[in-house]
C-alpha cells in the first residue's frame, strides 16, 4: 500500500506543477503549448539488459525493444513501450540455463513546453513484466508505473532527455530508476536514438531508429 501511495504522490506532484503553470496568464499558457519537440513517433531497435549480482557474475540479456508516443491534444499523449530479451546464465562448468524477460508499459502522459526547446512531462500507466527460464513457467507481475522528466532540444538535430520513473508491481518490490536518452535527427522523418535505464540492481540499454509522423 505504501508503494502505491508513493507512486500516486509522484503523479499528483507532477499534476500540481502543470496546474500551477496553467494558472499563469492565458498568453503565457498559449505560448507554452507550442514546442519544436516532436511527440508523434514509433521506434524499434536493439535492447541489452544487465542483471547485477546473479551468482558470481552479472547476467546480460539481449533482444529488441519497441516504443511509441502519440499526441491526442496539445498536451495529452499516449505512450507505449515493450522489450523482450534473453540470455544464458552459467551455474557451474557444466550446468547453464537460458533466462528470458519482457516488459510492456502503456499509459497516458501530459507534456508542457517550458520553453520553445524544452518540454516537461509526467506519465502514468500499466506495466506488465515477465521473467523466467526458457521452457519453464514464467513469473508474471502486473502493476503501475509513474514518471516525470524533461526533453531538451539542444540544437535542431540533437535532443537530450531525462526522467525519474517509479514501478510498483504485484509480487515484487517497488523500484525507482533513472532514464536518460539522446536522439539525433537524420531527416525530418528519421531519428537515431540511444536510451539507458538504470537502478542499483539492473540496467537496460537500447538503441535504434524512430520514425516521426
Amino acid at each position: 500500500m505504501k508503494s502505491i501511495i508513493a507512486g500516486l504522490a509522484l503523479t499528483a506532484l507532477g499534476c500540481s506543477a502543470f496546474a500551477a503553470q496553467a494558472n499563469t496568464s492565458n498568453i503565457g499558457w498559449k505560448q507554452a503549448a507550442k514546442s519544436d519537440i516532436n511527440w508523434n513517433y514509433v521506434g524499434a531497435g536493439y535492447a541489452k539488459a544487465t542483471i547485477k549480482n546473479i551468482g558470481n557474475d552479472d547476467v546480460d540479456l539481449d533482444g529488441y525493444q519497441l516504443n511509441a508516443r502519440y499526441l491526442l491534444s496539445d498536451n495529452l499523449y499516449l505512450h507505449a513501450s515493450y522489450y523482450d530479451v534473453s540470455g544464458d546464465i552459467v551455474l557451474d562448468d557444466i550446468v547453464g540455463l537460458e533466462l528470458e524477460a519482457s516488459e510492456l508499459v502503456v499509459g497516458l502522459g501530459v507534456r508542457q513546453a517550458v520553453a520553445k526547446n524544452i518540454d516537461s512531462f509526467i506519465e502514468a500507466g500499466y506495466v506488465r513484466s515477465e521473467m523466467g527460464v526458457v521452457n519453464f513457467e514464467k513469473q508474471t507481475f502486473n502493476g503501475f508505473q509513474a514518471s516525470a522528466g524533461f526533453r531538451y532540444l539542444v540544437i535542431q538535430s540533437l535532443e537530450l532527455s531525462a526522467a525519474l520513473r517509479y514501478n510498483d508491481s504485484s509480487g515484487s518490490d517497488s523500484s525507482t530508476f533513472g532514464d536518460i536518452s539522446a536522439r539525433y535527427r537524420v531527416t525530418p522523418m528519421i531519428d537515431l536514438y540511444i536510451n539507458y535505464q538504470f537502478d542499483s540492481d539492473a540496467s537496460l540499454l537500447g538503441t535504434g531508429v524512430a520514425l516521426n509522423f
